[in-house]
């Protein structure tokens, strides 16, 4: 999610367009991780020393509260949530945007199995097995693994010739954003603009003396 933020800043000056977010701290002990395609869906992300938490809404999924008659959050859908968690997000619940959900999973501490509510079941039971599941496949599938990937999806989003795969790599790597690397991807962007933002948002910049 930090990765992709960083791209998103590179490729994007405006920030209305960008489709990747991360905030390293949204309270003590808390990064932020979100995602808004700008059609209506979006996903975050809760990573904490507690463990991590991703919510995200599918407004076509019939697990959306605007499809259901009550206008409820679907049944079940924050149960067995580690309170810990369920705190921060409750806390947040303007900027997590709470009430607009289709599906909630997380992991506890270092256990690395995924866990889901009582919802899971019952939209089992409701629905097809394509749409049980809130539309996580389609919103999971914003996050770019590799930067083989971030460049099939940029190249679409951003309507971009071929990105650079090596200066990709180098942001997935965590290596230090220069102004050349920039000028690689993203030719028109503002580099000194860029950098200032990317360091603001705490990622490592190289600006040559």
């Amino acid at each position: 999610m930090r990765i992709l933020a960083a791209l998103d800043i590179i490729m994007s000056e405006e920030e209305w367009l960008r489709v990747h977010r991360y905030e390293a701290e949204l309270q003590p002990g808390v990064a932020w991780g979100s995602i808004d395609n700008g059609a209506g869906d979006h996903l975050h992300v809760l990573f904490t020393s507690y463990g991590t938490l991703i919510k995200g809404f599918d407004h076509e999924s019939p697990l959306s509260p605007h499809a259901r008659e009550d206008g409820e959050v679907y049944p079940g859908m924050y149960d067995e949530v580690p309170e810990a968690l369920l705190t921060i997000l409750r806390d947040h619940g303007e900027a997590l945007e709470l009430e607009d959900v289709t599906f909630c999973v997380w992991q506890e501490g270092n256990d690395p199995q995924w866990k889901a509510g009582s919802w899971i079941q019952q939209a089992l039971n409701e629905e097809s097995e394509d749409d049980a599941t809130g539309g996580a496949d389609f919103l999971l599938g914003y996050i770019e693994e590799t930067p083989e990937a971030f460049a099939d999806w940029a190249e679409g989003y951003y309507d971009t010739q071929e990105l650079s795969l090596s200066a990709l790599t180098e942001v997935y790597e965590g290596k230090p954003v220069t102004a050349s690397l920039i000028r690689e991807l993203c030719p028109a962007r503002d580099t000194e603009a860029a950098l200032d933002e990317l360091l603001q948002r705490g990622y490592v910049v190289e600006r040559s003396s």
